[in-house]
């Protein structure tokens, strides 16, 4: 039977197939399309509220048959966890710098509708407090963004299975792991915006590198094209500019602090003497650290994913972009064939939100290298 899900006008959800309608039926809670074996029973864990911000699971059973046991989804969850954490850096900074935003219920929307505003006149100085201001009414403007599932797929056999109890060895985590990982890498690709613009209903998914609100840059190339190191170009020369990059940024009333992020091979100038290349002159510090000194400037981190030759100098802000978490990254189950083919989607709806006022104005700045020049 095909799965499909289709929205009604009664602003709910008709869904046909096993696993769809399972999902409709709780809201599109994903646990539900992860039963195990529990004391011989077939059981589901449920959402039953919230305590201290975190879900309160039961375990409930559950009629359809399930293949797995318990200690064989931790150990899937364990592979998917440890996989997917170092692929997502970006990301997973905006998470831990509190610039994260949780929808509810986002498997049950395709688009999140929001607001841009534009900002208020200078307030009001008086003596007494009675001199009436002037009241403004900002101005709106609607904007969206889709909703997509990043996924990855795999499945076992009913004999792969039924080998691992009979020799009571774990089933093999290596293939979540490597579903895992394509996923999350996908999620940097898009929070990075060096993957393809993701477009639906009539709103995109940007990231860095490919938001059309952000400022760019020309920076001097460090390398001729035979990559030796440009004699025309200094460690002060990059500091130089990247103060005007800061510059460009206050411009647009964005003030920091600001992340760097580059590509790999800004690795090899970063990490040298700050005083490179000067006759009798030595430094304890390197030309990352030295940039880093420069205020409003807290970070600078590479990102492999990076198109060679690009940086980002982000401010890291609610207003200037936000890591969208409408379900982390997890893995649902079903059966085909007869319960003779067991199949696992490792997804999650892991997005990049970036933000600009109602006058376009962007806290991103998207650096990028001069084309090299004959040595």
């Amino acid at each position: 039977m095909l799965d499909c899900a289709i929205y009604n006008n009664d602003g709910g959800w008709n869904g046909t197939g096993d696993v769809v309608s399972r999902l409709v039926s709780t809201n599109f809670d994903p646990r539900v399309c992860r039963p195990f074996i529990w004391n011989g029973r077939s059981y589901v864990s449920v959402q039953k509220g919230y305590k201290d911000g975190k879900p309160v699971l039961h375990n409930v059973p559950t009629m359809n048959a399930a293949t797995l046991r318990k200690e064989d989804w931790v150990m899937i969850d364990q592979a998917v966890v440890q996989a997917s954490r170092p692929r997502l850096r970006f990301f997973n900074e905006l998470r831990t710098q509190g610039l994260n935003v949780n929808l509810p219920n986002a498997l049950g929307k395709t688009v999140w509708q929001y607001e841009r505003q534009s900002r208020l006149t200078g307030a009001t100085v008086s003596m007494d407090g009675l001199r009436k201001s002037d009241a403004n009414r900002p101005m709106y403007d609607m904007d969206q963004m889709p909703l997509p599932l990043i996924h990855e797929d795999f499945s076992f056999s009913a004999r792969q299975i039924a080998v691992s109890r009979n020799t009571n060895m774990p089933i093999d985590a290596t293939t979540a792991a490597e579903a895992a990982m394509v996923v999350a890498e996908e999620v940097e690709r898009l929070a990075l915006g060096v993957s393809p613009i993701y477009s639906f209903g009539g709103g995109k998914v940007y990231g860095l590198l490919n938001y059309p609100h952000r400022l760019t840059k020309i920076f001097t190339n460090p390398w001729n094209a035979d990559r030796t190191r440009n004699s025309e170009w200094t460690p002060g020369l990059l500091q130089r500019e990247v103060l005007e990059a800061r510059r460009l940024l206050a411009s647009r009333q964005k003030y920091g602090p600001f992340n760097v992020y580059v590509s790999p091979d800004f690795d090899e100038i970063l990490d040298d003497d700050y005083n490179m290349g000067t006759a009798g002159v030595s430094s304890s510090i390197t030309l990352r650290e030295r940039l880093m000194r420069i205020g409003a400037v807290t970070n600078i981190h590479t990102c492999e994913f990076l198109p060679e030759g690009n940086l980002a100098m982000v401010q890291m802000s609610m207003d200037t972009i936000q890591a969208v978490t409408g379900m982390d990254i997890t893995t649902i189950q079903w059966q085909t064939e007869g319960g003779m083919e067991v199949h696992f989607k490792v997804l999650c709806m892991l997005l990049p939100r970036l933000r600009s006022d109602y006058y376009g104005n962007c806290g991103i700045l998207h650096g990028a290298l001069a084309p090299a020049l004959a040595p």
